[in-house]
């Protein structure tokens, strides 16, 4: 996507005032791990916790308590989508178990393990559902099941049912298995499973009968063997609302580029930002028509921190602030987006200031206008947005579009059965209204075109 030329960036942001972007910097590290649709952040300052919830708008910081990763113990404070409830981390009767937090009544409840205790842990949360009803993550199993070794089981705990064991696909051999990410009512549960390293693509659904069925590898060639791990895709690491999308790491099976997957699509390498990088996906939105996430070059060259969504395709995160949204960074630069809420209006993550090389935490509040995957607030669901070529329009039945300057000054209409599109090839850069009109009502929204 061709960059948008400052003045006018700086123009829609004076012009377009239902829609705000922000870009907030917090005054001491904070290691994000997770983001709700609210904004608010969660993370923890040091190793062992206790967890911290960010409030960017506010600008402050509370503990929450729990047990954050460190000192043996493994987790992520992870929101539901409304952040009434966190997944995480908290001291159990024993040890450290898996556990949910209550925004409200502003308490850890431990959910269990299968009983056995390595270095500190039992068991350990990693990701909640969206609607808070399940957590899940890994637990220590019983070394008499695996040849005398310790390993973990990928568990997910409900309400409705308790705590699962998920298994692991090599248990028997001392291989574990850890779920990372769930499906906003906890049907798909994504995450890795041990073999040979790196860790490779686990995918666990909902068994109609009670619990779950047992894990499978997401291939590249789905007719291909599913024993070759040039052909199981990486570690599983995000999954869309519906459980129709999974995101995840690359590695040496498709050249070490950040994927998303469907039964429908198979396997869609994201691309590169930079030769021999290996990406990895830390988010996407409910669904997965943004994706966030990083590429490493190695240990003496910086992070690139990517955006991609499917109209614009792969873009570098600090060039996407900078050219569409219109943030000043200043020195600051952007490695890591850890977090995307479920909404896709809030990015969390991690970064470094270049002239201080102090490390920092940010939290965006998504300039929405700008971003082809969001609709606008009055429901026209009109992409890409900003838009250059053409304007793509959904719509069911017959009706009425308009296209007209801020000004009013009509430029182009169209009665239309059915989606519309309107051609934008000689159009002067600036922010045009388009409107529907049916039988029913009147909708209207602001395109930008550059």
């Amino acid at each position: 996507m061709k960059s948008l030329p400052i003045l006018f960036v700086i123009f829609v942001l004076l012009t377009v005032g239902t829609v705000e972007a922000q870009f907030t910097i917090k005054d001491t590290f904070l290691e994000v791990t997770g983001v709700s649709n609210q904004g608010l952040v969660a993370g923890y300052e040091a190793q062992g916790g206790p967890y911290f919830i960010w409030n960017a708008d506010a600008g402050t910081t509370a503990q929450i308590g729990g047990i954050a990763p460190g000192n043996g113990v493994g987790g992520q404070a992870g929101f539901s989508d409304e952040g009434d409830y966190l997944s995480g981390t908290s001291q159990g009767s024993v040890s450290a178990e898996l556990s949910r937090y209550d925004t409200h009544a502003q308490q850890w409840i431990p959910l269990g393990s299968l009983g056995f205790i390595v270095d500190n842990s039992m068991s350990g949360g990693y990701a909640i559902s969206g609607d808070g009803n399940t957590v899940v993550g890994n637990s220590w199993a019983d070394p008499l099941l695996s040849g005398g070794v310790f390993c973990t089981h990928a568990v997910a705990w409900s309400s409705s049912e308790g705590l699962m064991d998920l298994g692991s696909m090599f248990a028997s051999t001392g291989r574990s298995a850890r779920a990372n990410a769930v499906s906003y009512d906890g049907s798909v549960v994504v995450g890795w499973q041990d073999f040979n390293g790196p860790w490779k693509s686990a995918v666990w659904r909902k068994n109609p009968s009670g619990g779950y069925l047992p894990n499978e590898y997401l291939l590249i060639d789905p007719n291909g063997n599913p024993n070759d791990e040039f052909n199981q895709l990486g570690e599983c690491s995000a999954v869309s609302a519906d459980g129709k999308w999974i995101g995840g790491y690359g590695d040496y099976a498709n050249n070490y580029e950040p994927w998303i997957w469907s039964e429908a699509t198979g396997v869609i390498n994201l691309g590169t930002l930079a030769v021999g990088a290996q990406g990895y996906v830390t988010g996407m939105n409910a669904d997965a028509t943004v994706v966030v996430g990083w590429f490493s070059q190695g240990m003496w060259d910086p992070n690139i921190p990517f955006i991609w969504t499917p109209t614009d395709g792969l873009m570098d995160l600090n060039t996407y602030f900078t050219n569409v949204l219109g943030f000043n960074l200043g020195t600051s630069r952007v490695y890591v987006p850890s977090r995307l809420s479920a909404n896709g209006q809030y990015l969390a993550g991690w970064g470094i200031d270049e002239s201080s090389f102090m490390f920092f935490s940010f939290r965006a509040k998504l300039f929405t206008v700008g971003m082809s995957h969001v609709k606008p607030t009055n429901q026209l669901s009109l992409y890409p947005n900003p838009a250059h070529q053409q304007v793509f329009i959904k719509n069911v039945g017959k009706a009425k579009f308009t296209l007209s300057t801020l000004e009013g000054s009509l430029v182009e209409s169209k009665e239309v059965i059915g989606d519309c599109i309107f051609n934008l090839a000689g159009y002067k850069a600036g922010i045009y209204v388009v409107t529907q009109q049916t039988a029913k009502h009147t909708l209207t929204s602001k395109l930008v075109v550059y």
